[in-house]
């Protein structure tokens, strides 16, 4: 989070007086091109080769990168620890050594895994029989999922808003993009992607609380996420943000999504702006 929030204010003072605009190219050197959104309000990256994800929402008024929520994942020490029936040594009243708490470290059940790295806007299709829990757990077989997609898209920009069309995958996208940094996603997919039970799931990994709307009105799911990591304590649980998907019935087969522009930061008492006044 300090980091973000040093890129932030960074970038804040560089694009002062700047308009909206966006640029195409590899931002984080993985060989596929981004599509980078900024102004002198905001910097978003989206990435037509993970479905057209948000991988960065960063408002400077509020020096928060949104899409700032780490990945759960699979650690060795998991699987030792579910393996291992030893229990703690030391109990000749002496302090444990770094090798008695490994040999006592203990999971109960294996922690919730993601299937795909998290950001803002990853696009599935729910089985009907899915509940609440079982997504949380990442143990779950979407009907369709475009996370991985590779899109084509198309650019248009005018002072006011940037477009940016992704299709692919019987799904489109269309983000528009205003310079005071709000988004609206309007989606279209074929309902014929699942059946009519199931349900289109937009699902917005956030480090921090967002407004958001949605047109029709959907189905809101969330959980927290944590991670658990290995310390000299044990095993530490830490929140990393919260997930939130919008569900709607597939046949629905249209849907569009709003971002509100997050309020500015409160200012500390002698502060105008991001200047501090000197007493």
């Amino acid at each position: 989070d300090a980091i973000w929030r040093n890129l932030a204010q960074a970038e804040r003072e560089l694009r002062q007086g700047e308009g909206l605009t966006a640029e195409i190219l590899d931002l984080d050197g993985d060989g596929h091109e981004e599509i980078w959104v900024h102004s002198d309000q905001f910097s978003a990256i989206v990435s037509p080769w993970r479905g057209g994800a948000l991988e960065e929402y960063t408002v400077f008024a509020t020096e928060t990168n949104y899409a700032n929520t780490l990945t759960r994942r699979r650690e060795a020490y998991h699987d030792t620890a579910l393996e291992q029936r030893a229990e703690t040594h030391g109990g000749d009243g002496g302090t444990p050594s770094i090798h008695d708490i490994e040999e006592g470290l203990r999971l109960e059940q294996r922690p919730p895994l993601d299937a795909n790295d998290r950001a803002l806007l990853v696009d599935r299709i729910l089985p009907a029989g899915l509940d609440l829990n079982q997504y949380a757990s990442g143990d779950f077989w979407p009907v369709r999922s475009w996370a991985s997609a590779h899109y084509n898209h198309r650019i248009s920009r005018t002072p006011e808003a940037v477009d940016i069309v992704c299709e692919g995958g019987l799904l489109s996208k269309r983000f528009r993009f205003s310079a005071d940094g709000a988004i609206t996603v309007g989606y279209t997919w074929d309902v014929s992607a699942g059946q009519a039970v199931d349900r289109f799931a937009v699902e917005l990994s956030l480090s921090a609380p967002l407004e958001i709307r949605s047109e029709p009105s959907a189905e809101t799911w969330s959980y927290p996420i944590e991670t658990v990591a290995k310390s000299e304590r044990g095993f530490d649980r830490t929140r990393q943000g919260e997930s939130i998907t919008l569900r709607w019935p597939v046949q629905l087969g249209a849907a569009t999504i709003e971002i509100q522009v997050p309020a500015p930061l409160p200012l500390a008492h002698g502060e105008v702006g991001s200047q501090r006044v000197a007493g």
